[in-house]
């Protein structure tokens, strides 16, 4: 079985505290590819300017470590992150990546033409190896809300390194091709409609993601419904509980075009 993580976005990041302290859990699986994935993310968030208006309201810093696990890789990282104005927040991010040996876990190629679809996978199983690779990102994202409407955009711009040979490898968190040093350009951009209730808010629309691998010239497109839903209790200590769901179809991809995907995900938040 092949597994692999796609993550999920959080939406909802109100608070009254200008110091927010933070450990947020999250288990994602997906369909097409199979997948499975445990996740967290801690933070130490300041918040350092209120003002009247909302541009300029509720502006911050953070500084923050995160981790990855699933079968066939794990990661560990830090990250700073900085809102200068509502509606736009940047982040600065680095990981390091473990490479179980297993899973399609660093499975290399000789071309960047070559195919890597599951019965490839499942033909090549033993061929997988373990090692170390790293990754430095850098995203910048645009958020507007109107009413109960919210724009979204991310872009990431990420540098990825291998230490092996390669010359290329299966990257199993996109599921493509990309060489030893390689570069990736990946855009999310939602359009979402907010609902709330007593106990629950709710967001729901489409969704699209498009990415772009420099040296191996391949890319992804996908398009689909994003679902997602926070409610106002606790369980245990934990906070912010939430599922979030997207379900659509490959739009170009070579091993997968005009197939289906689904990712359902759900999680939590302890204070610190």
């Amino acid at each position: 079985m092949i597994l692999l993580f796609s993550s999920w976005c959080s939406y909802a990041e109100n608070t009254d505290e200008d110091v927010l302290s933070l450990l947020e859990l999250d288990m994602v699986s997906q369909v097409n590819p199979l997948g499975l994935a445990l996740t967290a993310n801690g933070y130490y968030r300041q918040i350092y300017n209120h003002d009247k208006s909302p541009l300029w309201d509720g502006l911050y810093y953070q500084v923050g470590a995160q981790a990855h696990v699933n079968p066939a890789f794990s990661r560990a990282g830090i990250h700073f992150e900085w809102l200068p104005v509502a509606v736009l927040k940047l982040r600065l991010q680095y990981d390091r990546y473990s490479f179980s040996g297993g899973n399609g876990s660093l499975l290399a190629f000789a071309s960047a033409d070559a195919l890597f679809g599951d019965n490839v996978l499942e033909f090549r199983e033993g061929d997988e190896l373990s090692g170390y690779g790293d990754r430095s990102l850098f995203r910048f994202e645009l958020r507007v809300k109107h009413n109960r409407l919210i724009f979204r955009n991310v872009t990431d711009l990420a540098y990825y390194r291998f230490l092996g040979g390669g010359p290329y490898y299966l990257e199993r968190e996109h599921e493509i091709l990309m060489a030893t040093r390689d570069h990736i350009v990946s855009n999310q951009l939602f359009l979402l409609f907010e609902t709330k209730t007593k106990n629950s808010r709710y967001y729901i629309g489409p969704y699209h993601d498009y990415l772009d691998v420099s040296k191996s010239g391949l890319s992804r497109e996908r398009l689909g419904v994003t679902g997602y839903q926070e409610f106002n209790k606790t369980l245990g200590g934990m906070k912010n509980l939430r599922w979030f769901v997207q379900a659509g179809t490959y739009q170009s991809e070579r091993n997968r075009e005009d197939e289906m995907y689904l990712i359902v995900g759900m999680g939590g938040d302890f204070k610190l």
